[in-house]
């Protein structure tokens, strides 16, 4: 019987074949996920799902000539065949001139720790069943409320890439979910989905605390605000809204790819303060426990943790190795892939908008609308900063305490404009809204919102 071959020794095999098949340069990319996804829908358990998902990238140049094929699945003939499909379609290729080559081992790769635990990566597929029925039995305890979504999952990731410069890494994790998204109906009202999350590297997280997040904000909903008009208002955005915000502008213009095009609102700014002295950016791809840490990035580069905003002055971006290497800088270890269906490009690991000072009663002082969702932050215009929301939900806070819902809020400024001049407060407060995003709350004075009223 044949020896199983491991997906690193795979990936080693198809850059010498990439090199016998005429290529100049090769990288190989593969990725192993195994484990269990239950699904809730409907006040029901949908699905359970296992995961056994494993492929191979092979990137290729021929000169400056690219390609790039994958193939699911390790099996030896089929990469041998991806391989010769990359270095066909790279000599059918223009010549990309700005081609500086692949990377090269890094001197060291750092050890960041809470990554892999045995625990999880060997759990069984009843305890996420059991895990999934608890948090639906738990959220349908309140009168009310519908589980219109959510569930749990675990997995287990190994990573491996390999090139003919010398690159030569291999890496193994694990990840743990829940969530869920509710809402509640009665005879007079029916309130928006609310969705939280929870996630780990080395533990199941908490069920109560997700679900309790999920059940007191809809609870928030089912009263109306009365005398909500449109206008000027301070907003308190939650950790989400703030993320969904600042992704397609502020975090759009912090990466190198976006500063070479010119398409940057901050490539000329480096050095000088363009947000709010509240504001410090970190992108950590080492941070202990982080749902996106990895030793390497997506082809074979050292991560690191990269200061991007401190106290508003613009300090870098982040780049992979092309794209470095046309801004004349080295690759902050910022290669992020997909999954081995494509290529890197620059993107962020574990996304960081540090603490501030301001406690949850300071945060929601005299009349502030809190917004805790938003709806269509994907269209907001990144080279501008321009933005228009549906708040939902926006609930009316009067000295701390929640007066009710208000519906149908639309709320749109200039997100560039306002993290610098209209930030109040920043909450000591971090939460983890999305896998790999550390956001706190913030408060924003003069915020223009529409309302129904």
């Amino acid at each position: 019987m044949s020896r199983r071959i491991e997906p690193i020794e795979l990936a080693v095999l198809a850059v010498r074949w990439a090199i016998h098949e005429g290529a100049t340069e090769a990288e190989a990319f593969t990725l192993v996920e195994r484990g269990y996804k239950v699904s809730l829908r409907a006040n029901r358990i949908s699905s359970l799902e296992v995961v056994d998902d494993a492929g191979i990238g092979i990137r290729v140049a021929v000169g400056k000539k690219l390609g790039f094929s994958y193939v699911t699945g390790l099996d030896r003939d089929a990469v041998r065949e991806a391989v010769r499909n990359a270095v066909k379609q790279a000599r059918a290729a223009p010549e990309d001139k700005e081609w500086r080559g692949l990377p090269e081992p890094s001197p060291s790769y750092p050890e960041p720790g809470n990554m892999y635990s045995p625990a999880l990566a060997y759990m069984e597929s009843s305890t996420v069943l059991e895990n999934a029925k608890y948090m639906l039995d738990r959220a349908l305890e309140t009168k009310g409320v519908q589980v219109v979504g959510g569930g749990t999952g675990v997995y287990v990731v190994e990573r491996a890439v390999t090139n003919s410069n010398g690159v030569y890494r291999v890496d193994s994790g694990t990840m743990a979910f829940a969530a869920i998204d509710v809402l509640i109906q009665s005879d007079s009202v029916t309130t928006p989905a609310i969705y939280e999350l929870g996630s780990s590297r080395v533990s199941f997280p908490s069920l109560d605390d997700v679900v309790e997040r999920a059940v007191e904000k809809a609870k928030q909903c089912t009263k109306r605000a009365e005398g909500v008009s449109t206008g000027k208002y301070t907003v308190v955005l939650s950790p989400g809204v703030l993320y969904e915000l600042l992704a397609p502008t502020v975090l759009y213009s912090l990466r190198g790819d976006i500063v070479v095009q010119g398409r940057s609102f901050y490539a000329d700014k480096v050095g000088q303060q363009h947000l709010s002295e509240k504001i410090t950016i970190v992108d950590d791809g080492v941070l202990k426990g982080g749902d996106n840490t990895w030793r390497f990035d997506g082809e074979g580069v050292a991560t690191s943790r990269k200061v991007l905003v401190e106290k508003g002055v613009v300090k870098g971006f982040i780049y992979d190795t092309y794209w470095g290497r046309r801004a004349g800088k080295e690759s902050t270890g910022n290669a992020v892939r997909a999954g081995y269906a494509s290529k890197p490009s620059p993107g962020f690991t574990n996304i960081i908008v540090e603490q501030g000072d301001a406690s949850p009663d300071e945060l929601l002082e005299g009349r502030v609308l809190v917004i805790y969702q938003v709806q269509g932050a994907h269209t907001a215009n990144s080279d501008t900063g321009e933005y228009s929301v549906l708040a939902n939900p926006a609930i009316l806070y009067e000295n701390g305490e929640p007066k009710g819902w208000v519906q149908g809020a639309v709320i749109s400024g200039n997100m560039y404009k306002e993290i610098m001049n209209n930030v109040e407060l920043v909450g000591k407060l971090v939460e983890k809204p999305y896998p790999g995003v550390y956001m706190p709350w913030i408060r924003l004075s003069e915020i223009s919102v529409a309302t129904k009223s």
